[in-house]
């Protein structure tokens, strides 16, 4: 079985205003390094932001969304620890807390059990419903299937509790607060702002043809 990987951060955070803003920055990936977001409005629309249309199309065929758009996305670390991602109108900053006895646990796993697919989905199985509570990550799964039918697992090699800031369009979107699930796809990231170090995996299969609409506010 042919599996593909894409190797970097997801980091994420909801707010007050009922926008969730999750973005990805991925150093090693079959389009080389690269960063996307995906961006769930508080009316329910999902929203895709990719570099370029190899990504996009990608993306797009193994999550859902309403809206999709080609922007310049940077992902940066700042000489403070800050973490910004700017996207089209999307602004998120989040900064790492120190790291907890949760994280440290996560990290502790030697690489090659966590990279290893059935140990996954062992720790989907068993080890998810006790750390869900501690990371406030009630639907977060770490393998599922998407919606055009890959398998894919997500090996977890650290998660940072981070303090959130965003903006959409230059308006600050609030405190950070729970959310209604994105939908994005089968497993939801933390409502708790966090940056997560992740291999993703892929059983490679030719992804769906995902919608084309255009963003427009």
């Amino acid at each position: 079985m042919a599996v593909i990987t894409f190797d970097g951060h997801i980091m994420g955070a909801s707010f007050a205003s009922g926008d969730r803003i999750v973005a990805g920055r991925w150093f090693r990936s079959p389009f080389g390094a690269f960063a996307d977001v995906m961006w769930c409005r508080p009316d329910g629309r999902r929203v895709l932001i990719a570099p370029d249309e190899r990504v996009r199309d990608f993306v797009a065929g193994h999550y859902a969304f309403d809206q999709m758009a080609i922007e310049d996305v940077r992902v940066e670390r700042a000489g403070n620890g800050e973490i910004e991602a700017i996207a089209g109108p999307v602004r998120l900053v989040l900064r790492a807390r120190p790291r907890g006895p949760a994280s440290m646990l996560i990290a502790m796993r030697p690489r090659r059990l966590r990279t290893w697919r059935p140990w996954i989905a062992v720790e989907d199985r068993v080890v998810r419903p006790l750390v869900q509570p501690l990371f406030a990550a009630a639907g977060a799964r770490t393998t599922g299937v998407t919606f055009a039918g890959a398998r894919e697992w997500y090996a977890i090699h650290d998660l940072r509790e981070a303090d959130a800031e965003a903006s959409i369009d230059g308006v600050d979107l609030g405190a950070p607060a729970a959310c209604e699930p994105a939908g994005f796809g089968f497993s939801e990231f933390p409502s708790q702002p966090a940056i997560v170090r992740v291999t993703s995996m892929f059983a490679e299969v030719a992804p769906r043809a995902g919608p084309a609409a255009a963003l427009s506010g």
